[in-house]
């Protein structure tokens, strides 16, 4: 605004000097050019010479500008991205003007644990304003607030109220793959019906329907689309929220469409939101807190779903890859009543294969950036200047070799019988640490303790004929959840 004001200023100056329009124009033109010539300059020496982060390495146009990163991120690809600037530049990597990329295992538990971490949220989860969920506030004091609400609704007596669902949509799913055994199945299909079922039942009282009608509900599909904007835009939160105000653009009507459904399906006063609900209900404050609670809806649904989906899939995708696994969890199955969930969380294998997955494809790659206290403070052994962005990628912080025996590799085991395998659990934090920690752990391990054990119980699965299992890996985009590849597996009854 004030360069507008110079620049009129500057028109002004010309045509009271009485010279001719053109020349006038001509005149402020070339003021207002010397003008935007020196602003931007001065920038750019400021931010290479003498920025606080100037002595960190990293792409040379990432010191000017946050947008090169929007470019390079327009396939989607920004773990890929992470991976490459890890392995040119080190641990510790400037990625924006005011902004570092740290790949130390310490940099999780500092940012992100304990209750008094001065560490706080940036600009980025203002995205979904004027709607704000529990993991888009960014005053702690209203997220604390509200995360004791949320808590009821994840106790322990809410989640075994929750149990019936997973089963009755656990067993759909089940169902729906015994009519099509021996099939080639686009398997990232029936995980997501799967998840989406579950959580429509939770958070909105009914289920999407998708496995009984084996489509994709409008809903979702409008949500995906609308995600198309997250994964180039992420790097650059005012320019996402630039898109999200032009609602001509496709992709940002399609999640706004997504954000209206979700909020008049709140409106009806629904399972899990109706502890939120019923909360504000009490206190007189369902008006007041409308913004909020719309938010809430939105950040359950995506948050709840996405992950467990996508975890489920590459899950199958290594059980269909190495069949020993498979072996090893039915052998542990033996004399468990697949029903009683508190038997399923006991079982080392099964839980050490879903760890595994987790570490190797986090739902969450490379998301949940984190702003330095204004005094500054030590990360990974280093010193980091006040209010600097950092973000600490889980996809490259889960395969570090300081932390992980062969990290590349696929070895369950490494979470019971072989710890001498994690050199470093603090590289381990797929569902965040401290107060901001996903609430909804321990219903995605129980979705996918159920999915994984009801299906391998009854089922063989390898990779469909002409199926190499590249694609899953190398057609996953990072759309701050990640979405996988396309991934086809033939279901076989289990031979006795």
């Amino acid at each position: 605004m004030k360069v507008h004001c110079l620049i009129w200023a500057l028109v002004a100056l010309a045509q009271s000097t009485h010279l001719a329009p053109l020349e006038a124009l001509r005149t402020s033109s070339l003021l207002a050019l010397a003008y935007a010539t020196g602003l931007f300059g001065s920038i750019i020496i400021y931010r290479t010479l003498f920025h606080s982060l100037r002595e960190y390495p990293g792409p040379p146009l990432a010191r000017i500008t946050k947008l090169w990163h929007v470019v390079q991120c327009l396939d989607s690809k920004n773990h890929l991205l992470m991976e490459e600037l890890h392995k040119k530049y080190g641990d510790f990597v400037r990625t924006g003007p005011n902004e570092l990329t740290i790949f130390h295992p310490d940099t999780l538990h500092t940012i992100y644990d304990g209750n008094k971490n001065p560490f706080s949220k940036p600009a980025w989860y203002d995205n979904l304003r004027p709607y704000t969920g529990l993991n888009t506030h960014r005053s702690k004091y209203v997220h604390s607030h509200r995360r004791r609400i949320w808590d009821q609704a994840f106790s322990t007596k809410a989640l075994q109220s929750y149990q019936k669902h997973v089963r009755t949509y656990g067993n759909q799913l089940e169902e729906l793959i015994s009519k099509n055994v021996e099939k080639a199945l686009v398997i990232h299909e029936f995980f997501y019906w799967f998840s989406w079922d579950v959580m429509g039942e939770l958070a909105f009282s009914r289920s999407f329907g998708m496995l009984q009608s084996q489509k994709w509900h409008h809903a979702i599909g409008m949500l995906r689309k609308g995600l198309e904007l997250v994964g180039p835009f992420t790097p650059v939160p005012w320019l996402t929220r630039i898109a999200f105000d032009i609602p001509i653009l496709p992709t940002v009507r399609n999640f706004l469409k997504m954000e209206d459904w979700c909020a008049r399906r709140m409106d009806e006063r629904i399972s899990v939101s109706s502890y939120l609900i019923g909360w504000s209900a009490k206190h007189d404050r369902l008006t007041k807190d409308l913004h909020t609670l719309y938010g809430d809806s939105i950040a359950l649904v995506i948050a709840g779903s996405d992950t467990v989906a996508f975890t489920l899939v590459y899950i199958f995708y290594y059980l269909a890859k190495y069949p020993s696994q498979v072996e090893k969890l039915r052998k542990e199955q033996e004399g468990v009543d697949l029903e009683d969930f508190r038997q399923l969380q006991a079982l080392p294998h099964l839980n050490g294969v879903i760890n595994e997955v987790l570490r190797l494809h986090p739902a969450v790659p490379t998301g949940g950036f984190r702003e330095t206290p204004p005094e500054g403070a030590m990360i990974g052994g280093r010193w980091v200047p006040g209010n600097t962005l950092i973000c600490a990628p889980r996809w490259i912080i889960g395969r570090l070799e300081s932390c992980f025996e062969k990290p590349l590799e696929f070895v369950p085991e490494r979470w019971y019988s072989k710890p001498e395998m994690i050199r470093n659990k603090k590289a381990f934090a797929p569902f965040a640490l401290g107060t901001y920690y996903c609430i909804g752990k321990n219903l995605a391990y129980m979705e996918m303790q159920y999915v994984v054990s009801l299906l391998v119980s009854k089922y063989d699965v390898r990779l469909a004929p002409g199926e190499t299992g590249k694609r899953v890996v190398e057609d996953m985009v990072d759309q701050f959840t990640a979405a996988p590849g396309k991934l086809q597996l033939v279901f076989e009854r289990r031979k006795e």
